[in-house]
């Protein structure tokens, strides 16, 4: 429901380019996966043919580079769009769809040409390919893993995952939690240490196939909400892959670890969730009728539906705004500092998306607790946001570092 376009995504931030694939993946949502939007998170082969459909309109390889047959169409912007629309359908597509150009970044963005020439071609292609980027791990009584690899104040020393260097190649053992598209990737990219005590100058990014020796995926897990984008353990057991296929220990690798922690979308993704969430509960109490009259023109849920459309559009000039200073290094200067906190407070809108839902669901009662309706199932899926990366609270203390010395 775009009523005014220019007024929710104003041309002096988005080019005619952007604007016209944003306009056609608002279209793809609208007639591909809002009518099986409830049996979606249920049934893989539903799942999957949304996938073949990604493909099918250029969306797999519009980033990728044009040597290996991409469009080589990148930016900040543009991916965000993206996900609000997609996340506005359903946001573990969303996630799943862009974590594979999360997992692409390091490679394209340090010049890891084996890897490119090994694997890119065929994310080019007219077949699905899934990328995941995996760092979480699991914490325990080591001190290490959990959330606390991506604090980039423990500067990498809670990473358990080893990486060792023998000759021409890479051995890795260890394991990851949580990673986006574990389940189903065609291509790892993993975050490791030669030794936890070197901290920064030990980190190392490796790119590993599915079905590599060594590897095993786990089962999926069960979670609450994001169903369609399938979390597995990962579990590394000597794997031996080529040394052209890392980058690291230290230097370049590093920089590109932190690189992939502050981001846009998980700010566009909240949005597209509150969009729906705004559009479900407008059609909903314009139907329903209480007291002779339907429920929003009553003044409570009025002021309820307000408020939804209020943090909505704050939500989305923040990260159209956050994404365009992103684009604009020219401008605004690389993403550290308050651009990086910037990109933080973008993120922490995700806990707006979740109060936004329950507004939603309270609106509409018992009808907004059933899956029938499309609400609980945002508010599900907006959860998830709140907690990736460190969760929101760690966004809170990235924000800090960027107006003084925070000193844990």
């Amino acid at each position: 429901m775009i009523k005014d376009y220019n007024l929710h995504f104003p041309p002096v931030l988005i080019n005619e380019q952007e604007r016209s694939l944003h306009q056609a993946v608002h279209d793809f949502v609208h007639k591909e996966i809002m009518p099986i939007r409830q049996p979606l998170e249920d049934d893989v082969s539903l799942q999957k043919k949304v996938r073949e459909l990604l493909v099918d309109i250029g969306l797999q390889k519009l980033s990728m580079p044009k040597e290996y047959g991409g469009e080589g169409v990148r930016g900040t912007l543009l991916n965000a769009l993206i996900c609000e629309e997609l996340s506005r359908g359903d946001a573990g597509i969303a996630v799943s769809h862009m974590c594979t150009g999360w997992a692409w970044k390091p490679a394209m963005s340090g010049g890891m040409k084996s890897v490119l020439d090994r694997f890119m071609p065929g994310f080019c292609g007219d077949q699905v390919q899934i990328g995941c980027f995996a760092m979480t791990e699991p914490g325990g009584p080591h001190g290490g893993g959990g959330c606390d690899i991506e604090n980039i104040a423990y500067r990498g020393t809670k990473l358990r995952t080893i990486a060792k260097f023998e000759g021409g190649e890479c051995i890795i053992n260890g394991s990851k939690l949580w990673a986006t598209n574990s389940g189903i990737a065609d291509l790892y990219c993993i975050v490791a240490t030669t030794d936890p005590n070197l901290a920064e100058d030990g980190i190392v990014i490796a790119y590993i196939p599915r079905g590599w020796p060594g590897l095993t995926v786990g089962p999926d897990e069960n979670k609450c909400g994001l169903k369609t984008d399938h979390n597995c353990p990962l579990y590394f057991d000597d794997v031996r892959i080529p040394k052209e296929w890392t980058i690291g220990p230290g230097g370049k690798a590093t920089e590109l670890f932190w690189a992939q922690l502050p981001g846009v979308s998980s700010g566009a993704m909240a949005t597209g969730i509150m969009q729906g969430v705004l559009e479900t509960a407008l059609e909903y109490t314009g139907q329903r009728i209480v007291a002779d009259k339907p429920i929003r023109q009553h003044g409570g849920p009025a002021e309820t539906l307000a408020e939804i459309a209020m943090d909505t559009e704050m939500a989305r000039t923040w990260y159209l705004t956050t994404a365009f200073m992103c684009d604009h290094p020219e401008i605004y200067g690389p993403r550290k500092g308050l651009l990086a906190a910037r990109m933080n407070m973008a993120r922490i809108t995700s806990e707006k998306a979740v109060r936004c839902a329950e507004k939603a669901i309270q609106l509409m009662g018992s009808y907004g607790y059933v899956r029938e309706y499309h609400v609980e199932k945002y508010w599900r899926d907006s959860l998830m946001i709140t907690l990736w990366k460190g969760g929101t609270r760690l966004s809170r203390h990235n924000v800090c570092r960027a107006y003084y010395d925070l000193e844990f």
